[in-house]
């Protein structure tokens, strides 16, 4: 299509849009628009520019695609969620819903990561109204002074039938978190069975909240150790240890089947072992045999890409209760492939799967990006999975490898998106061409993939929880810590600076009024330059000696040095802005960077600890000094900057490196 052409369509488009804008009423009718094309079609959409999706684009809310897609978008953020930087988190991937179950609202809830490091508030919940289109940033999910308002987010995601329920996790415990009420249920600890020094790693959830499946990873090494997936009812958890090159696991959505993405023979690729819950059983689907590599699970099978098949992005079907080989007819079958090996599928969406339907009456989505030109890779694309190898081309993704907005490198750049429950909403984020990310969505219109389906039974209101021990965030209330015994320095809330006394001697100091009364509790801080010399600890004996200082970070050059009662233990490198943590729990003291827990100390604490400041250098601060004493410290789990790590959905932390810094005094 020339472009001129391209440029009267969307002049077209905005004038449609206008119109599509005044029938908001009706906005729960039948989604429409779309097209549908086989597999095998080679035809290409040009891509659109930066300037013309800014023509049909709003700044929030409700719009339209132009022709030839013609469905109804939804834009969820825009620049002043991030003051104006990118600091939108990648949407769930592909099996972690960031919509809730809105069947039988008008509301939908959706959960997006604002990144604090890039200019956002944290996790934060946003609406839209199905009826009138009203899409709005209800705000933070967490406090400022909360460990989760430091997470990006990533891993977690709405529960398929409570309505209000957020998964997350932080170190061996699995949560849901109201995100209305904002209550914290504790779902699973994993330290009683497995050890302090283990976490959990990548959950998920059955559909009926009934059993949940995690990696279990080593907190000091970060060594993937294997699978866990417990029975809530049951309070049961069974762990199945790795046997080769572990990947990631998943449960599917009757919670029966646990599936583990694993280099089992050591030879080409990624292995399959799937495992029956209720049996012990377990079977093992080779890559070379057309194991899973990116995938989604319904209800007893999975809608997997098979990079060792014939055409290639070729989708297929694997039931787990039939033979994984090739005999079975019912068994692997083929329900979409591309027409290029220059690109692969992307990631296989089916978060819409239904017990009550057939797999041949179900469907899935895809969403990639190319800088090439090929047919379907830079759409959002869905497919019935009854073999037809027909395709319902939804809408463009709006995504430009080539433009800085939502990473630095590629994978974080893909669309990675996820569909609700109704299967009617796809969400993903892209760049638009522009210098920063955004949470879309697009409303699927079911019918042109051959019929409506039975409408999702509306959530059922949530149980009581289970009794069992108190959460350990919701009894977390941080607070600044208050100053007192100043010494050369001058105290400007619950920051410290030094104004007074010898450059380069430890004669500046302050403690805390605030103590840590029964062994449970942390002190945080931010970093608020790097190249001081300035310590805190905690202590139990007084004063700003820092040989004095049980438990402590030393801080220069860029450089937080652990340090126990003078002694040199670890080290971690910091930035300014970063958030260092000593956390005492049930007597365990660990210290972390960023929710990232860097060492574990090997010396018991004990009760009435004081935080206690020194500061060498005129001018060094600390700053922004937070307390949390006299109730259970929240574990925290090692995290990463959002990015990829060969597809598993998650960044694998860095370990910490020896310093180079040469240490002066204490």
């Amino acid at each position: 299509m020339p472009l001129g052409t391209r440029r009267v369509v969307s002049v077209v488009a905005v004038i449609l849009g206008i119109a599509f804008s005044s029938h908001l009423a009706g906005a729960q009718d039948a989604a429409t628009g779309g097209f549908i094309e086989s597999a095998a079609s080679s035809s290409i959409r040009p891509r659109l520019s930066p300037a013309e999706i800014q023509a049909f684009v709003p700044s929030r809310g409700v719009f339209q695609f132009p022709a030839p897609y013609l469905t109804q978008g939804i834009r969820v953020t825009n620049a002043s969620d991030c003051g104006g930087a990118d600091c939108v988190t990648p949407v769930g991937y592909s099996y972690w819903n960031n919509i809730n179950n809105h069947a039988g609202s008008d509301t939908m809830l959706i959960f997006v990561g604002l990144e604090r490091r890039r200019g956002g508030g944290g996790p934060a919940l946003f609406s839209y109204n199905k009826r009138t289109g009203e899409t709005r940033n209800l705000g933070p999910l967490f406090s400022p002074d909360s460990a989760f308002s430091w997470s990006t987010g990533e891993g977690w995601y709405f529960s398929r039938t409570r309505p209000h329920a957020l998964y997350v996790n932080q170190g061996p415990r699995l949560y849901r978190y109201d995100v209305m009420s904002r209550q914290f249920e504790t779902v699973f600890d994993a330290s009683p069975q497995f050890g302090a020094d283990r976490y959990l790693w990548q959950i998920h959830s059955s559909n009926v909240d009934r059993v949940h499946s995690a990696t279990l990873r080593h907190s000091g090494t970060y060594e993937m150790l294997g699978c866990v997936a417990y029975r809530e009812d049951t309070r049961q958890a069974t762990f199945v240890p790795k046997r080769g090159d572990f990947d990631e696991c998943q449960v599917d959505k009757s919670g029966r089947w646990l599936v583990i993405k694993e280099n089992v023979d050591g030879l080409s690729g990624e292995d399959n072992r799937i495992v029956d819950l209720q049996t012990g059983a377990e079977r093992v689907l080779l890559d070379q045999n057309g194991a899973a590599g990116h995938s989604d699970i319904g209800y007893g099978y999975m809608v997997a890409e098979d990079n060792w098949y014939s055409r290639p992005g070729a989708v297929r079907v694997w039931r787990f209760d039939l033979d994984l080989g090739t005999g079975d007819p019912q068994q692997d079958r083929l329900v979409y492939a591309l027409q290029s090996w220059s690109s692969g599928i992307g990631h296989v969406a089916h978060g819409n799967a239904r017990s009550d339907l057939d797999v041949e009456r179900q469907t899935a989505c895809s969403s990639n990006a190319t800088r090439l030109e090929l047919p379907r890779v830079n759409e959002i694309v869905c497919y019935p999975l009854d073999g037809s190898l027909s395709a319902l081309v939804v809408a463009p993704n709006l995504t430009d490898l080539n433009a800085p907005g939502g990473g630095s490198d590629d994978y974080s750049k893909l669309p990675k998106g996820n569909l609700d429950v109704t299967g009617e909403y796809f969400i993903w984020t892209a760049n638009a061409g522009t210098h920063r990310a955004d949470i879309f969505i697009v409303r699927i219109p079911q019918a042109a993939l051959g019929g409506t389906p039975a409408p999702v039974p509306a959530p059922s209101p949530s149980p009581a929880p289970p009794p069992g021990p108190a959460p350990g965030p919701s009894a977390s209330i941080a607070e600044p810590v208050r100053w007192t015994n100043l010494v050369n320095v001058t105290a400007s809330g619950n920051s410290l600076q030094k104004t007074s006394g010898c450059q380069g001697c430890p004669d500046a100091g302050a403690m805390s009024e605030q103590q840590i009364g029964s062994g449970n509790g942390f002190v945080e801080f931010r970093a608020s330059e790097a190249e001081t010399l300035r310590a805190i600890g905690l202590t139990a004996t007084g004063g700003i000696d820092p040989a004095g200082f049980s438990f402590a970070l030393r801080l220069q050059g860029g450089v937080a040095e652990v340090r126990e009662s003078g002694a040199y233990r670890s080290d971690v490198r910091f930035a300014p802005g970063d958030t260092l943590r000593i956390a005492v729990e049930q007597g365990r003291v660990t210290y972390s960077k960023n929710g990232a827990v860097f060492y574990t100390s090997g010396t018991p604490a004990v009760a009435g600890l004081r935080i206690a400041a020194c500061l060498w250098d005129l001018n060094a601060t600390l700053t922004n000094v937070l307390i949390m004493s006299g109730a259970s410290s929240p574990t925290l789990v090692p995290t990463s900057p959002a990015g990829g790590d060969g597809g598993t959905g998650q960044s694998q932390p860095a370990l910490p490196k020896p310093s180079s810094i040469r240490r002066r005094g204490w």
